[in-house]
């Protein structure tokens, strides 16, 4: 078994097992692999050299390998055999649903497999207290044992495209776990570090704002269609709007500073706004927030 060590930089040909490799391990795992490809192409040792993948189904399996197929030498897919991936792994990356965390963790063998090893969970409502009761349900951590390090991380969907934002959980392990973490993430957007106490609101922020979102996009896109453009057209147009959107408010530009440009006297942009306050458009969103940030400190406890 490896030990905690292992996860550190310095040491080349680090595995990671992704456990319930499904929509957003995948993601994940097609991230780290384009890295992989970028660093040998540019001649240096790839931190991570090895993958294993486990799945529910078959159909999932044949799925990962068609979908990873050019990366077939180095990435093993695994169907029902968890225990086995994570006492191969030297990292390992929690991605099954929430609910099947108990079961994956309390199986035969995982205590064994993942004693001082570096853990990230990316799971919606799973403190790393609620993962280690799991991991520890047979009885309380020996003194001979090692203890297991849980980091919780929170990306979405964009992380297929490498535009995520990930928010990772600040909490106390070595300097090397911590790194690689940052790491594993970055491959696929950007991270933030948030303390335990703002993760659940930070994860609704990062997470799922762009759900959101996508309910105010559909409601451009309808006005437009309703008002004479083809569909395709708007959404075309809509999206440049929201990339000089987004481009904006990285180089510090303010929402209300933004609107207030746009809002000329007597100008289109200010009765579509009034519009909107008129209908709440504002607290909706907010209410949609605080609802989220709720539910999943709920479903933690």
């Amino acid at each position: 078994m490896a030990d905690m060590h292992s996860t550190d930089p310095s040491n080349g040909g680090l595995t990671l097992a992704i456990i319930g490799c499904g929509t957003m391990g995948s993601a994940i795992l097609a991230g780290v692999i384009k890295s992989f490809t970028r660093t040998q192409s540019a001649g240096t040792e790839p931190r991570i050299k090895h993958f294993i993948a486990t799945v529910n189904s078959l159909e999932s399996e044949e799925a990962l390998r068609t979908r990873f197929m050019e990366s077939q030498d180095r990435l093993e897919v695994l169907h029902s055999d968890n225990a086995s991936a994570m006492r191969s792994a030297d990292i390992i990356l929690l991605a099954c649903k929430p609910y099947m965390a108990d079961t994956v963790l309390k199986a035969e063998g995982v205590r064994e497999a993942v004693e001082g090893k570096l853990i990230i969970s990316v799971l919606v409502g799973s403190p790393v207290a609620k993962l280690e009761s799991a991991i520890y349900h047979s009885g309380l951590r020996k003194k001979s044992e090692k203890p297991v390090y849980i980091k919780r991380v929170m990306l979405n969907i964009a992380a297929e495209l490498g535009e995520s934002m990930s928010v990772i959980e600040v909490t106390s392990m070595p300097k090397h776990m911590e790194e690689i973490t940052d790491w594993i993430f970055l491959q696929v957007g950007k991270t933030a570090a948030v303390a335990p106490e703002n993760f659940d609101i930070a994860g609704v922020t990062a997470g799922v704002s762009s759900a959101f979102l996508s309910v105010a996009l559909d409601g451009i896109l309808d006005g437009a269609v309703s008002q004479g453009l083809k569909r395709a057209d708007a959404r075309k147009m809509v999206t440049q709007s929201l990339l000089s959107l987004a481009r904006l408010l990285e180089n510090g530009e303010h929402p209300a500073v933004l609107r207030e440009r746009c809002a000329s006297p007597k100008g289109t942009t200010i009765d579509g706004l009034l519009s909107l306050e008129e209908d709440r458009a504002r607290y909706a969103f907010s209410k949609a927030v605080i609802a989220s940030s709720k539910r999943s400190h709920e479903i933690g406890n």
